[in-house]
């Protein structure tokens, strides 16, 4: 039954976004209209794949940095569910079936992490959409099944301190570790053996409050501090809901 579920779910999100494909055609491009699609989609994933989804704290109307830990695949669609928000993804995101064309289509910025000239490029694409709009970041770089998030890298900080945009802290907490991508397997097979296989998931949305650069002395502590944020509610509330 999961894998004919799987199937169905694929089916629909593909025609849905080929009619998107078909209508945008004859429009002119949006960054609005992208964002706004990758939420639609993202809630209606969600229903699908049975996430309880709620929410500690207020997004910000204003153009930030939300950054936050990672476990998952399903923080994209969670998140992009209750962001208003586009997302930065590492590059061979974009050759992943169906997320990648949702990448592509709703305006991610998609860097290469090992090719100098494209993290220069995506910088400066960064730099441009904080002026305007929020951007979700994972400092991981990889999903990790530890309690707490693997060490931050630096560079969203260092591109952060030249702006103004806050930096808001995001914490999410699942009811179960077969929430975790952390295993050897495919997106379909976690899916079907461990998504689909038991009952709903609960996550927990944690949002915190804002953090701006000016008040910080250097890149090193600005990370530090939103590595704490971010921490915190596992602390107070334990790994799992």
């Amino acid at each position: 039954m999961p894998s004919l579920s799987l199937v169905l779910f694929l089916s629909i999100a593909f025609s849905r976004l080929a009619l998107y494909q078909v209508a945008d055609r004859f429009r002119s491009p949006s960054p609005e209209r992208a964002r706004a699609t990758l939420q639609w989609w993202a809630q209606w994933a969600c229903r699908w794949w049975r996430l309880q989804v709620t929410i500690t704290g207020t997004p910000l109307t204003e153009p930030c940095v939300y950054v936050a830990n990672h476990r998952t695949y399903l923080d994209v669609p969670v998140l992009a569910g209750v962001l208003p928000a586009s997302f930065l993804s590492r590059a061979d995101v974009a050759r992943w079936p169906l997320v990648g064309t949702i990448a592509r289509l709703t305006d991610t910025v998609l860097v290469e992490r090992h090719d100098t000239t494209d993290r220069l490029r995506a910088a400066r694409t960064l730099l441009g959409r904080m002026q305007s709009s929020s951007v979700v970041v994972f400092p991981e770089a990889t999903t990790t099944g530890e309690r707490l998030p693997a060490p931050f890298r630096s560079g969203i900080f260092r591109l952060v301190q030249w702006r103004t945009a806050p930096i808001v802290p995001v914490t999410l907490r699942y009811s179960d570790r077969r929430a975790y991508w952390t295993d050897d397997i495919t997106i379909g097979q976690h899916v079907t053996k461990r998504v689909l296989s038991g009952p709903p998931l609960a996550v927990q949305v944690h949002i915190g409050s804002p953090l701006h650069a000016r008040d910080f002395v250097g890149v090193d502590a600005l990370a530090a501090a939103t590595y704490t944020a971010v921490c915190r509610p596992i602390e107070l509330h334990g790994e799992l809901l």
